[in-house]
């Protein structure tokens, strides 16, 4: 007891010239995988390179029902907590919080280089596929504002070689491989006759919306047909008539906003 407090006493005391210099991010690995990650802004040498406290805190809406399975570390020797789920708080009834916390005061596990990201730990969700799961804003966010919050969610870290404030200054957006995130699975039956069902993935956080199935001709390239689908996060299914289509074959693709999604798959229609 008596190390930990000479410990907290060093961290919250060290630093004449304090300064935030963190970042934090999620990203979607999965259809219910999360990953936190830290992005240092200033390099720290090994020996000042010792994190007291941290704490990370995301939300999503309370109506699509997350459900947290597991917190898991992503560096040797740094162990975080279990995680606490707020379920539609008092003054922010719209949204779930998760607040996950550094278990071990004093981890030597992470490593600080300016601009280099640093992964912490995942998340999983055994409820049902979230749209999106984003960082609190320590200053915006209305739980953090409302006047009957009695709930300390706010996004902390203490840094020996950064000194006595909180180190955290902000967020960064994931930055997702849209080919390796988004785009068709499967096309069947293949060869088809009447109708065909096209499956597609979407793990890229907050990526939901209106899409295109673009149907061309495997010859010509011409442009057959574009029906409308919703995209949802995680897996997706639409069934599309191809009773009109000749035989032949064709390449189905995945549009948003015009542009393509991952690769076109091919099929043969059969009479």
């Amino acid at each position: 007891m008596k190390k930990q407090l000479a410990l907290l006493l060093l961290l919250t005391g060290a630093g004449l010239m304090a300064s935030a210099q963190v970042k934090f991010k999620v990203s979607r690995q999965n259809n219910d995988t999360y990953l936190v990650s830290m992005v240092p802004q200033q390099s720290l040498a090994a020996n000042v390179s010792i994190t007291g406290t941290v704490q990370v805190t995301v939300k999503m809406k309370a109506s699509e029902g997350f459900d947290l399975a597991a917190v898991q570390s992503q560096q040797a020797g740094v162990e975080w907590d279990n995680g606490t789920l707020l379920k539609s708080p008092d003054g922010a009834r719209d949204y779930d919080y998760l607040s996950v916390a550094l278990k071990n005061m004093g981890a030597r596990g992470l490593t600080f280089e300016a601009n280099k990201e640093v992964p912490l730990f995942t998340f999983r969700n055994a409820g049902s596929p979230v749209s999106k799961v984003q960082l609190i804003d320590n200053k915006m966010d209305e739980l953090v504002l409302a006047k009957q919050n009695r709930y300390n969610v706010l996004n902390h870290m203490s840094v020996l070689g950064y000194g006595r404030r909180n180190a955290y200054e902000g967020n960064l957006l994931a930055e997702n491989t849209l080919t390796d995130k988004v785009g068709l699975r499967s096309v069947f039956p293949n060869p088809a006759n009447d109708h065909i069902t096209v499956t597609w993935d979407n793990y890229v956080n907050g990526y939901e919306g209106e899409v295109k199935l673009a149907i061309t001709d495997a010859g010509t390239g011409r442009v057959l047909s574009r029906d409308t689908a919703y995209m949802r996060a995680g897996a997706n299914t639409k069934e599309l008539s191809v009773e009109t289509l000749n035989a032949g074959a064709f390449l189905i693709s995945l549009e948003k906003d015009g542009a393509k999604l991952g690769n076109g798959l091919k099929f043969l229609i059969v009479r």
